[in-house]
């Protein structure tokens, strides 16, 4: 089965790996970000913020102009995250999260709802994080926001479960992407920070964007019997409260 698929962030990291193999299994790709559509990336285009209210009603004329059908397929992936404590960050700060975190996955559904419904249903992917469920110092509005995320895409789930639609949330951990290494340069010891994440996980490395597109994609094509479900691919992370690098326990 094929058809017009959405993926949000597309332009680089998770986005961009979701996009490439949506695309490899013969689906029709609409891609949104505010970056430019990589030369490599033979897909439709919306370079907008999702955050912007005008954004969706192109995203929807650029599907069904690309693949002659609306969207049955939503990848919601942008994501904003500023440092700070709800003490550093302003109210504009804190908003904006919600905005492109939160709001416009909602914005974008009252559009792509509807056409997806009297289509006879779709799958709706909302990748969220491992914060949206631990915290993380520093992260205030990042992680409430994707806790709000997770939240979301549960309701949608009973919401529009008889109506044909799955929605499902992925938890990733740390990605070695655009996104995390902007986050990484905030840090007073970039390379201390960074050898440090690798070793919090069980695996002993960051994730790979891949990593994370392939459960994208199985949630979104393959998993017909999942909805409402959270999926942490993490590479160990979050499994236990304190893991040790060596193997004795010791």
């Amino acid at each position: 089965m094929t058809g017009s698929a959405v993926v949000t962030g597309a332009a680089s990291g998770v986005g961009l790996a979701t996009a490439r193999r949506l695309i490899r299994r013969g689906w029709h790709v609409t891609g949104v970000d505010i970056a430019p559509r990589p030369d490599d990336l033979e897909c439709a285009w919306v370079g907008a913020s999702v955050a912007e209210a005008g954004t969706w009603e192109r995203v929807l004329a650029t599907a069904r102009a690309e693949a002659g059908e609306a969207p049955s397929v939503v990848v919601f992936n942008a994501a904003v995250l500023i440092v700070g404590s709800i003490l550093d960050l302003t109210e504009e700060q804190w908003q904006r999260h919600f905005d492109v975190n939160v709001t416009a996955v909602v914005r974008a559904l009252k559009l792509l709802l509807p056409p997806m419904i009297e289509a006879g249903g779709g799958s709706i992917v909302t990748v969220a994080s491992v914060d949206a469920y631990q915290a993380e110092q520093g992260l205030a509005g990042y992680c409430s926001s994707k806790g709000a995320l997770l939240q979301l895409t549960r309701c949608l789930a009973m919401d529009h479960a008889r109506q044909g639609i799955r929605a499902n949330c992925i938890a990733p951990g740390v990605i070695d992407t655009p996104f995390f290494r902007r986050h990484l340069d905030t840090a007073e010891d970039p390379a201390r920070f960074l050898e440090a994440r690798k070793q919090r996980n069980p695996l002993g490395r960051l994730l790979e964007p891949d990593d994370v597109a392939a459960t994208v994609e199985f949630v979104a094509l393959d998993a017909a019997g999942m909805t409402g479900s959270v999926t942490t691919v993490d590479a160990g992370l979050s499994t236990s409260f304190d893991f040790r690098t060596g193997t004795s326990g010791d």
